[in-house]
């Protein structure tokens, strides 16, 4: 009887409209984090199949002729299989006669106009992120005004500049929540606001639109 009595009252209130418009944003909170990271998984996880489809698909036509079977296991099987490629890479291309291949097919592909240039942009941006670029002061996070000076939004330094004899620090300014598209500002020095964050916790703080931020301070 009380509980009925509670949420008459709070009906009484908030309205009929306002009442479910709450339980409609609840739910919405509940399922959008749970569908936004199953959707993930699921582009991660047909983007990575696709690169070895083309290898199983003939293979398992030749033990069933049922075509949503060949589909569903050749993803799977395709899944693994590139997972695989991509560890190899990565450890063979750590080895001195691995560099020494991938530093000449570089050179070569660099060369072709205007997809060298792309692949130049896109490996040095995946090297800022992951810390590997060690010529250039990728690891700094700090505090620029914008859009206006009374505003502060979270960036990476990624070296100096001088202008009419002003210091000014070259900057990246990813957006939210895809941190890997941004803004390249060169800022005075004397605006710039260091900060603690790592990298990690900068992109976390970037992707999550500050929900989730460093436990330590800031500055």
């Amino acid at each position: 009887m009380g509980k009925t009595n509670l949420f008459n009252v709070e009906q009484k209130h908030k309205g009929p409209v306002n009442f479910f418009r709450q339980l409609f944003i609840s739910g919405l909170l509940v399922i959008l984090p749970v569908w936004l990271t199953v959707w993930v998984i699921a582009v991660i996880f047909s983007w990575i199949s696709a690169f070895s489809m083309p290898i199983f698909s003939p293979i398992l036509k030749v033990f069933t002729s049922n075509s949503a079977w060949i589909v569903v296991l050749a993803k799977i099987a395709s899944f693994f299989l590139t997972l695989i490629i991509i560890c190899f890479v990565g450890y063979f291309t750590n080895k001195v006669l691995g560099k020494t291949i991938l530093r000449y097919f570089e050179t070569i592909f660099v060369k072709v106009p205007f997809v060298g240039s792309i692949y130049m942009s896109l490996k040095k941006l995946f090297s800022f992120f992951s810390g590997k670029d060690n010529q250039m002061n990728f690891q700094k996070v700090v505090f620029i005004p914008f859009p206006n000076k009374a505003s502060y939004c979270a960036a990476f330094s990624t070296g100096e500049q001088i202008i009419d004899g002003q210091k000014y620090i070259t900057t990246f300014m990813p957006t939210t929540p895809n941190p890997t598209t941004g803004f390249l500002m060169l800022i005075k020095e004397e605006d710039i606001v260091e900060s603690k964050y790592t990298v990690e916790e900068a992109i976390q703080y970037i992707m999550s639109a500050g929900i989730i931020k460093p436990t330590k301070d800031n500055v």
